[in-house]
């Protein structure tokens, strides 16, 4: 999976973020809006009766919609999923990081998680949303590593954002140009 093109800002003042980022500066670009994903095969059929397995398939479906726009999961600057079971989410948050991952690498963009009564298929337990921008040119965008939050073990000391490159610590104040 790429690197995103966009500037991922992780405040050291807000809480350490698990799974998203708090802010991402949007790099000049093609806009990409995908509308709800749900677990629909071609067929239009649900796949999957639990949570961890329709997320599969939404997070496969919103992914296949982006490529078709000419946009890859790098350039998520924003997701949306919405689960009729807010409990199943939290039970299976592991199982559902590690389909994420799959999907969409190690990047995480500003995502909410929204509990809904129902979803407009009745058999589907979760949607995703998201938008994407696609750099104007190849290689556009911040000209520096983006800023990831990096636990501890990886960064040497609690609680600082380092460069994606691991090259060192960057006060927040300097992760924006």
């Amino acid at each position: 999976m790429g690197r995103t093109p966009h500037e991922i800002v992780n405040p050291l003042t807000l809480a350490e973020p698990t799974g998203f980022s708090h802010a991402l500066v949007v790099s000049p670009g093609r806009v990409v809006h995908v509308g709800g994903q749900r677990a629909h095969r071609p067929d239009g059929r649900i796949v999957g009766s639990g949570l961890a397995e329709q997320f599969d398939r939404a997070l496969a479906n919103a992914v296949e919609a982006l490529r078709a726009a000419g946009a890859e999961p790098a350039h998520v600057v924003d997701m949306r999923v919405f689960t009729t079971s807010m409990a199943a989410y939290r039970t299976h948050s592991q199982s559902i990081g590690a389909v994420y991952r799959r999907h969409m690498g190690r990047f995480y963009p500003p995502m909410t998680v929204l509990g809904v009564v129902d979803l407009l298929d009745p058999d589907a337990l979760v949607e995703v949303v998201c938008t994407a921008v696609v750099p104007e040119a190849a290689g556009s965008g911040p000209m520096r590593a983006e800023q990831v939050w990096t636990p501890a073990e990886e960064a040497g000391q609690p609680g600082v954002t380092v460069s994606a490159d691991g090259v060192g610590p960057l006060p927040a104040r300097e992760q924006r140009p």
